[in-house]
């Protein structure tokens, strides 16, 4: 039986015309739509970014303008404030520390411890409202802080000098606080000194009934000190300066109940008394009280007006 040799076509051989077409193998095609979702991807958070800059950015804005119209609003405050942390430095004359000071001195004085405890007790109130408003605004700049990523320097900055004004009005409560309890003490310590001078006029116009009267005025006035002597910043020898005072005017007082009584022997006892009384009186370093006053104030003073000045500086 014949076989006839069958020949294999080699293998890279092409295939006969009639036959069926080799499918796309699909790697260029995924390619092109991997390459376009990729696209696709990029742009969207292109689009997120810079919609969450320009959130971030209004949002920011917002609350910078509303931070800085509250600041401008307590800005608008600080002069008068100012005014009152610095009127002991500026105004007041030297008779805290003068114990020679005429009557006219005190009496000018005393006309304007009225004045310091009535502007303390305004920037006192002042203060207090514009130092919520700040805080307030100042947390308002923290608001939202994920949104305000790239704001977040002028934030902070703004922050800041709110910051400073806050400290400054920090400073400016305990002065003007301080101020009215020192206030009140001067002016009962004033009004003595001046009730002291009016005795020693009576007494030099023979009016002896009349300086007993001025010296009852006195002791209710020396009281009156005493009770605010304890004042913030006023050094012990101020106390003890008073309790002198009140010996003082009791043993005057009854220096003067024996002259109108006519008792001459009561007199000569009481008028050594007297005497002491007022040499004690004449021992204290008034200089020194009122240096140990600057010294207790002039640092929150001092601190006080270096952080408004941070403050207006940012």
């Amino acid at each position: 039986m014949d076989f006839t040799e069958v020949t294999e076509p080699p293998t890279d051989a092409a295939p006969p015309a009639d036959a069926a077409p080799t499918p796309p193998s699909g790697r260029g095609s995924r390619n092109t739509r991997n390459t376009r979702i990729g696209a696709a991807i990029v742009i969207v958070f292109l689009v997120a970014i810079f919609g969450y800059a320009a959130a971030g950015f209004t949002f920011a804005t917002s609350r910078l303008d509303g931070a800085r119209n509250t600041y401008n609003g307590v800005v608008a405050h600080q002069n008068a404030i100012t005014d009152t942390v610095n009127l002991f430095n500026t105004k007041f004359t030297t008779t805290t520390t003068n114990a020679t000071a005429t009557v006219n001195d005190l009496k000018a004085d005393r006309a304007l411890l009225d004045e310091v405890v009535s502007n303390s007790k305004a920037a006192e109130t002042t203060s207090a409202a514009d130092d919520a408003l700040l805080a307030s605004a100042q947390a308002s700049l923290t608001d939202s802080s994920w949104l305000t990523l790239f704001n977040r320097s002028n934030l902070d900055h703004y922050s800041s000098k709110i910051g400073h004004e806050r400290k400054a009005l920090g400073d400016s409560k305990t002065l003007t606080g301080d101020y009215v309890l020192l206030a009140t003490f001067y002016q009962s310590f004033f009004d003595a000194l001046i009730d002291f001078d009016t005795v020693g006029n009576k007494i030099q116009a023979s009016d002896f009934q009349g300086a007993l009267a001025g010296v009852s005025t006195l002791q209710t006035d020396l009281s009156k000190a005493l009770q605010a002597s304890s004042a913030p910043g006023l050094p012990p020898e101020v106390h003890q300066f008073i309790v002198d005072f009140q010996t003082f005017a009791t043993d005057e007082g009854k220096l003067l109940a024996a002259v109108n009584a006519s008792d001459v022997s009561a007199g000569q006892s009481l008028s050594p008394k007297v005497t002491a009384d007022v040499t004690k009186l004449d021992s204290y370093d008034f200089t020194k009280i009122g240096n140990d006053i600057a010294r207790y104030y002039t640092p929150l003073i001092d601190d006080y007006n270096s952080e408004i000045s941070k403050a207006n500086s940012m």
